[in-house]
């Protein structure tokens, strides 16, 4: 096998990044995974950049194949559920109820496949009280409760990176694999969902337990006080991070380092406790040390003592790092009419099928006439197709 899940057919009907990230985490390895895009504008992500082809749509859409197809048509529809039939995982984020007035819903589709997994992501699920609001990345950040503790309420900062649709694209791609491997012993198919806020509040149950145990509300800064996390700038103001949690020999190596070893005795820091209560006190000594010297000299330094610590590295430091280009990152992939692009690889890795990029991503509609031969269509059916925008 080329990859783990060669075999294993996808139909992507999802936009922006919950549905096409989990799909593309499926496609890394070595699913067919089939996006069914609107004919003429796709995936919105496209307009994103220039000639619907950003950068954006490309790191969410690698290894997978482009059908446009116009489902609110009849023959559209007919298309899709032909091509379904024939597939194994269906994932879809569109508003809840909005495939079932269609005819394309769960229960649809089971009846025409029932070995079919069906993965449906959404907002906040497919019930009320929330179920028809509108839910993007950063309102799912902060009904969850993730958003505050990524940032200050007092002084709220949104995140630059979209972080709850990258998470409920995970979990939706953690579902569709016990569904298959379900399918595997019963033969069955079933349904799979999630959505933002489910995925979100479940990805923060280390501080939810906390909570439920202490009946105390966690801020950004309980972590970094409790797993004696720290941020530091060097005299040039570049920035780097220690993480001491709880292993002694780590605080001991960092009083080494900064030749304050005499605070192993101080009442404020001899123990766990003492620290943790008096964080910013040691937090904001440690930065009169710090600054007097260099980041590297002082990684270097740290290190020497076995000191978890890290230089803050924007992205453009991230791709020269030895450790990162180990692992093969950034990835070039050539298309045949947009030119050659890097795009950063998996994060895994499996030693016999291991994940790998196959295929570019797709221009809009550049596999339709492919897919629909497949299923039978002959040329002059395609035709009659585009002359009627079913594709």
């Amino acid at each position: 096998m080329s990859g783990a899940l060669q075999g294993i057919r996808v139909v992507e009907l999802a936009s922006y990044v919950t549905g096409p990230f989990a799909s593309v985490l499926l496609a890394d390895l070595g699913a067919e995974v089939i996006k069914v895009e609107q004919p003429g504008q796709g995936d919105p992500f496209r307009g994103w950049g220039e000639k619907l082809y950003s950068a954006t749509f490309c790191s969410l859409n690698r290894n997978k194949k482009s059908l446009t197809l116009d489902f609110r048509q009849d023959q559209g529809r007919e298309i899709l559920l032909k091509l379904i039939a024939r597939s194994d995982v269906v994932i879809e984020n569109f508003r809840p109820g909005t495939l079932e007035k269609r005819g394309l819903g769960y229960d649809s589709i089971r009846e025409l496949n029932a070995k079919i997994i069906y993965c449906s992501i959404s907002g906040f699920g497919q019930t009320d009280p929330y179920r028809d609001l509108p839910g993007y990345d950063t309102v799912g950040q902060a009904f969850s409760g993730l958003l505050s503790l990524l940032t200050d309420p007092g002084d709220p900062k949104c995140m630059g990176i979209s972080f709850s649709d990258h998470l409920t694209g995970m979990y939706a791609c953690y579902g569709v694999l016990g569904g298959l491997v379900n399918r595997m012993m019963t033969g069955q198919g079933q349904r799979v969902e999630t959505s933002l806020l489910r995925a979100s509040v479940s990805f923060i149950s280390e501080n939810a337990a906390r909570y439920f145990e202490t009946k105390v509300v966690p801020s950004r800064a309980h972590r970094t006080r409790t797993a004696s996390v720290f941020a530091f700038v060097d005299h040039e103001n570049l920035p780097f991070v220690i993480h001491l949690s709880s292993p002694e020999k780590f605080w001991r190596g960092l009083l080494e380092v900064v030749g304050r070893t005499e605070w192993a005795d101080d009442p404020r820091f001899r123990d766990r406790k003492g620290r943790i209560e008096n964080h910013d006190s040691l937090s904001n000594l440690l930065q009169e040390i710090f600054r007097s010297g260099r980041r590297d000299e002082w990684l270097l330094r740290l290190r020497d003592k076995d000191v978890p610590c890290a230089p803050l590295n924007t992205l453009e430091e991230v791709f020269k790092d030895p450790q990162v280009q180990e692992y093969g990152f950034p990835v070039e992939v050539q298309h045949p009419r947009m030119g050659k692009l890097r795009l950063v690889g998996s994060g895994i890795d499996l030693s016999r099928t291991p994940p790998k990029i196959d295929l570019p991503p797709p221009v809009l509609g550049e596999h339709t006439n492919e897919i629909l031969a497949a299923l039978g269509y002959d040329q002059g059916a395609i035709l009659r197709f585009r002359d009627l925008k079913v594709i």
